[in-house]
């Protein structure tokens, strides 16, 4: 009886090891069978395709204030990057052209109308002195003037002045035989004695002149460039000292408006959409702007490297206001957006014939399963029908897998 027993116990622990062992060889097959996957999850998200690119800032108006005749630079009361408003004074310019006319026709004014004061009463022989006195300086000052621009041609054709220089001495010689001509003149009138016929004449030139020397105050005024409307100073092409010519820039003006200017290859120009949103980076700065212009014309550019290329410019609205034109900035345009769809990692695809298939992850298997997909962007595509918001989709599943597999994730 207790052998029987014995026996019986035995029997029931080589057949709970032997449950054991097949266990442990059948846990051992379904692990080794399963394979390791990378998932997915379906989720909600915006989608999109993108072409990244450079770009410069431009103004939306932007103007070269040029000298309105030769002068030198006499201030600069800008800096590039400030900001000005409408009638500032930017520039002055000393134009000593206009100047040696200003001081001629003033003096022969006074002459008028010292003239016509001593007409007006007989002459005193101090009077009479002092026009003859006139004369004589008149005389020296107009030799002086002569010898120097007969000396400056020379030093001209050697390249030791420069034109405005030379066209400033014989100016001053011009001037100068001007003035001994009239004082010379009027030193013989008032040898004669008064006039009514002179004194008339005196008074006609008088009024003619006037109006001439207004004219020239406000020729003058214009040798300050001032500002004709809001805006940044963007560039200064000038020099204090430096001597300029007339309808040269001197400094440049920008309203305050901007946008972006991007020159793109021709296979990104096509895929442009007109208000497709940009992303423009600069320094640390991240501010958004639309595509508003896709210019129609391509032109062959080269490159840095000397390779030719088809390019097209778009134009990029934006509300921010820079501080420097023509500065590089960093693009990110997203075309074909599309906001909040069904998406998954567009690896998870799998394209059989003319048909898109997922492999989903359900209950340890993979299950394969025929998807409609919409719009395509650059990491994740649009799921239009087959799958639902948190499905499981495997990624990468290669030709090992196949409908019904186990895995394990």
């Amino acid at each position: 009886m207790g052998k029987t027993n014995l026996e019986s116990k035995k029997m029931i622990i080589i057949v709970l090891l032997a449950i054991v062992v097949i266990g442990g060889l059948g846990a051992w097959f379904f692990l080794k069978s399963s394979v390791d996957v990378e998932i997915d999850t379906v989720a909600k998200a915006d989608i999109y395709r993108t072409i990244e690119d450079v770009g410069k800032v431009r103004s939306e108006r932007s103007l070269d204030l040029q000298a309105t005749g030769n002068g030198k630079i006499l201030s600069i009361l800008v800096e590039v990057g400030d900001k000005v408003k409408a009638g500032d004074v930017l520039v002055t310019i000393d134009d000593k052209a206009l100047s040696y006319q200003l001081e001629s026709l003033d003096y022969q004014i006074k002459s008028l109308e010292s003239n016509i004061s001593y007409l007006a009463e007989p002459y005193s022989d101090l009077s009479l002195a002092n026009y003859r006195g006139s004369a004589k300086i008149a005389k020296e000052n107009y030799l002086k003037a002569e010898s120097d621009y007969e000396n400056a041609k020379a030093l001209f054709e050697l390249g030791a002045i420069s034109k405005s220089e030379l066209d400033s001495l014989e100016l001053l010689s011009t001037v100068g035989e001007m003035n001994y001509i009239m004082a010379l003149n009027e030193s013989s009138v008032a040898s004669k004695g008064g006039d009514d016929d002179v004194l008339q004449q005196y008074n006609f030139q008088l009024k003619s002149l006037m109006p001439q020397l207004e004219s020239l105050k406000d020729q003058i005024k214009e040798y300050q460039i001032k500002a004709p409307f809001d805006g940044t100073v963007s560039e200064i092409f000038v020099e204090e000292g430096e001597s300029v010519m007339a309808m040269s820039s001197v400094v440049q003006i920008c309203e305050n408006r901007y946008y972006v200017e991007s020159n793109l290859l021709e296979e990104s120009l096509v895929q442009m959409e007109m208000d497709a949103p940009v992303e423009i980076s600069f320094d640390t700065v991240v501010v958004e702007g639309l595509v508003r212009k896709i210019h129609p014309t391509i032109k062959t550019v080269v490159s840095d490297l000397g390779v030719f290329q088809q390019k097209g410019i778009v134009e990029i609205a934006v509300e921010h206001e820079f501080s420097l034109m023509g500065r590089e900035v960093d693009l990110k345009f997203m075309l074909g957006r599309r906001q909040e769809v069904l998406t998954i990692d567009k690896d998870a695809l799998i394209r059989r014939g003319r048909v898109d298939y997922v492999f989903v992850a359900q209950n340890n298997r993979a299950e394969l399963r025929e998807v409609s997909v919409g719009a395509k962007g650059n990491e994740r595509c649009e799921i239009l029908e087959g799958l639902q918001e948190k499905d499981i989709v495997i990624i990468n599943p290669g030709d090992e897998i196949e409908d019904g597999d186990r895995i394990s994730y």
